[in-house]
Formats: structure tokens, C-alpha cells, sequence
């Protein structure tokens, strides 16, 4: 249920307190309402953005929507669709989203390329995307229908002191009043567990004295939705540039906008004297685009609004403490380049989730820090091998001498004929890998 904002709420204390409003959090919140069968979790999610108003509505299709080519997307994996097949949101969320059925990857300028068909592995998709705005009216309208699970919107966590049997956190509202006065309420709850789930400039990990390792790309995503001339039929297209990648992800069709993809072009943050192709007009962007990703789409059509965020790897030194988690971005925040970064996090929601379940039904501490070690000390090996695969892909093909350039692109062609290890890219690519479902 979203409480109303007239007051934060009338309990002192929650089983689990999720700081954190965006995808992981509410996935997680979904979740826990999945395996608490008896109800007997009570779950309060903080979300620091007011209310957009996607969760008042039956369906999505009631929700307000904007058929602009604003809106950032998702791939999801194999292994996040699972996830939300779990929770009970899968039909609802393919009503939504494309199928990935081929990856076609690629050097620009170079001859090695490769062709990834779900079909030739016995698979009907290798993912699917969605839209943001979409997964977040799914995932909040099936949040409204959980009795235990409580969210409050424009409103923030702070002051996170340790107690004996978990942790208290002062929780503050700013609400207008009638006449646009604006009041600040705060209350001080208490936690068993307590969720930091607050992005990767993550604010609450900083105030709890985690560091974080970063290391800067030196780059930049832009990402908007682009219509092209021909249509994507479910392939996915990554083409290596020699400045960064190019990525087509295919999105659904929309009665008056057919053809339509999500782009996410990743380029030098400093131009060194080029032009910043990222404050170009549409048509001149458009025309670097196409000559950046060819015509494998045929003409790129119209482009919508961009956005730009720098990137960067982010790594949280610790990630787990008595009674308190690290999760999403606030753990590891990673390049684009795979896509990897939220699948991984859904991962390891359904990790936790796991050993929380299993905590509630031997009436065990959720928030000791055994439990959260086990998690933790389970979930590294994925973590290691899912930000050294994006991590390596950035250093392989952001390299620009005559050896390296040889090289990967024999090994793209090889990687072409050399069916075993097409499925283990693949499955790296699609979360298949150390995967674990609810």
C-alpha cells in the first residue's frame, strides 16, 4: 500500500526498512512479499521521489503515459524474467517489452563480427526489454495490492544508529501544506534489517563510513529512443566504435510509432578539440549516429529526447553489517557496455531473499550478521565475474594498437564459428551464469 503522506506512519518499528524507491527497491519489496507466505514481514519502502501517481491504476495500460522517446530502458536477463515470474509481474511486464532473439556484436572498420540466435541455442529469447516507465507502473501497481509491504514517497532516510537487536533510522517527510507552506515531519523507527538501496551516489553509505573503490572511464552514455526505417524483428545490436559502442536494444512497437529502439552510445567525456557529438542538434546527431552504427536498420528516422550521465565503476568495500545491506548501485554500480548492472542486482535480491525466507520460517534474526555474510560471501563470485566480464569488454575493445585490434577480431570471428563458446558468451550475456531465481 502507498501511504498518503499526511503522516509517515503509525508503527515504531518494521521488520525491514528499504531506503530507496527505484527498480531494486521495489523488486525487492515485491519479493519478500512472495516468500513472507504467513505475512508475518512487515516491509516499509522509502522512496525519496513523490508520488508520480503509476501505482492508482488496475493496470499499466490505465497508467499515464508519455509515447515520447524519453524514456530510458531495460534489458532484462533470463534470470531477472524468472525472478519476475516468482513474484507473480511476468504477464503484466511482457505486455511491455521486446524480445532479444539475435545479439549481433561488431567492430566498426574491421571484419570480425558475431551472430547470437536464441533459436540455435534452444532458447526463445535471450532477454527481453522494457521500458522504465513501464516496469516501474507494473512493479508499483502489484506493490499496492501487498498488505504488509508499506511505501512513503518524498520522503528520506537518515540518522542510521545500530541498536542491539537492529538498527533505528530517522525517517523525514517535507509535504505542503494547503497554503504551500512547506512542514517537515520526521520520525525515528526502528528496523530489523535495514535496505540501503539509495544509488550509486549513495548519500547512506557514505554517512555509515563505507568507502567505495571508483574507477573513471573517462566516458559518457547517451541515451535516448531513436525510429528507424526498417524494423529490429527482436535483434539487438552492439557495435564496437573507435571511441566507445553503439547499442540498439528493440523496444515494442506503439500504435502511432513503429520500428522503434533504445539507444545507449557511450563516447569520451572530453572531446579533445572533436566535436561533442552529444550537444548536437537531432538532425547532426542523427547523421554521427548512422555513421557510427551503418544501416543495418536502414535510415535512423527521428531520435528523442537525449540524456547524458557519466560512467563509472563503483564498488562498495563492504557490503554488509549487522543488520544492514548494501544493494543495487549502493553496492556496484557498473558500465553499460553489458548490460549487466541491474540483472546482477536482481540476482542478488533473489539471493537475499532466499536466506530471509528461510530466516522467518525458523523464526531466526533476518538481520543477523551470519545470515547477511552468508549472503554476501555467496553472492561475490557473480559479482567478481559479472564486472570483470563488462570491465574487460571496455578494456578489449577500447584499445586502439594493430595487435589488439587483430585480435579481437579473430576472436569475434571465432567466437562466430565456435558454437560452445557463442552459448558461454551468451549465457555470461543473458544472466544465465550463477544465476539463482526465488
Amino acid at each position: 500500500m502507498t501511504k498518503d503522506n499526511s503522516s509517515i506512519t503509525q508503527r515504531k518499528h518494521y521488520d525491514i526498512i528499504i531506503a530507496g524507491g527505484g527498480m531494486v527497491g521495489v523488486s525487492l519489496a515485491c519479493a519478500l512479499a512472495q516468500v513472507d507466505k504467513h505475512n508475518r514481514l512487515s516491509v516499509l519502502l522509502v522512496d525519496s521521489f513523490p508520488d508520480q501517481g503509476l501505482a492508482n491504476h488496475e493496470s499499466p495500460q490505465q497508467a499515464v503515459y508519455h509515447p515520447s522517446f524519453d524514456a530510458r530502458s531495460t534489458a532484462l536477463s533470463l534470470a531477472s524474467i524468472e525472478t519476475y515470474e516468482s513474484i507473480g509481474v511476468l504477464p503484466a511486464l511482457l505486455q511491455h517489452a521486446s524480445p532479444i532473439r539475435q545479439v549481433h556484436v561488431s567492430d566498426r572498420g574491421h571484419m570480425g563480427s558475431t551472430l547470437l540466435d536464441a533459436s540455435e541455442q534452444n532458447k526463445e529469447a535471450f532477454g527481453y526489454v522494457i521500458e522504465n516507465q513501464w516496469l516501474g507502473a507494473v512493479l508499483l501497481n502489484h506493490l499496492a495490492t501487498l498488505p504488509t509491504v508499506e511505501r512513503v514517497t518524498g520522503a528520506t532516510v537518515s540518522n542510521i544508529i545500530p541498536r542491539q537487536a537492529g538498527v533505528s533510522v530517522d525517517i523525514t517527510l517535507d509535504r505542503k501544506s494547503e497554503d504551500q507552506q512547506s512542514n517537515r515531519h520526521i520520525s525515528t523507527l526502528s528496523a530489523s534489517l535495514l535496505i540501503v538501496a539509495d544509488g550509486a551516489q549513495s548519500g547512506l553509505r557514505d554517512s555509515l563510513g563505507i568507502t567505495a573503490s571508483v574507477k573513471r572511464y573517462d566516458q559518457r552514455a547517451v541515451i535516448a529512443n531513436v525510429q528507424t526505417q526498417l524494423p529490429h524483428n527482436g535483434q539487438a545490436f552492439e557495435r564496437f566504435v573507435a571511441d566507445g559502442a553503439v547499442a540498439f536494444l528493440p523496444l515494442i512497437d506503439l500504435p502511432n510509432s513503429k520500428n522503434r529502439s533504445a539507444l545507449v552510445w557511450t563516447m569520451p567525456t572530453h572531446t579533445k578539440g572533436n566535436v561533442d557529438k552529444a550537444l548536437l542538434d537531432d538532425d547532426a546527431f542523427i547523421a554521427e549516429l548512422q555513421k557510427a552504427f551503418g544501416h543495418r536498420l536502414g535510415t535512423i528516422q527521428r531520435i528523442g529526447q537525449r540524456q547524458s550521465y557519466p560512467l563509472a565503476l563503483t564498488i562498495a568495500d563492504e557490503v554488509v553489517r549487522n543488520h544492514i545491506v548494501l544493494m543495487g548501485n549502493a553496492a556496484h554500480s557498473l558500465h553499460p557496455v553489458a548490460g549487466q548492472g541491474f540483472n546482477l542486482s536482481l540476482r542478488d535480491v533473489a539471493a537475499l531473499v532466499e536466506r530471509i525466507g528461510c530466516a522467518v520460517e525458523r523464526q531466526e534474526d533476518i538481520g543477523a550478521l551470519a545470515l547477511l555474510e552468508d549472503y554476501a560471501e555467496a553472492q561475490i563470485k557473480d559479482q567478481n565475474l559479472t564486472i570483470g566480464f563488462s570491465h574487460n569488454l571496455i578494456e578489449l575493445f577500447g584499445q586502439q594498437s594493430l595487435p589488439v585490434q587483430l585480435g579481437r577480431n579473430i576472436g569475434l570471428l571465432a567466437l562466430d564459428l565456435l558454437t560452445p563458446a557463442k552459448h558461454h558468451f551468451s549465457d555470461r550475456a543473458a544472466g544465465i551464469t550463477g544465476r539463482r531465481a526465488l
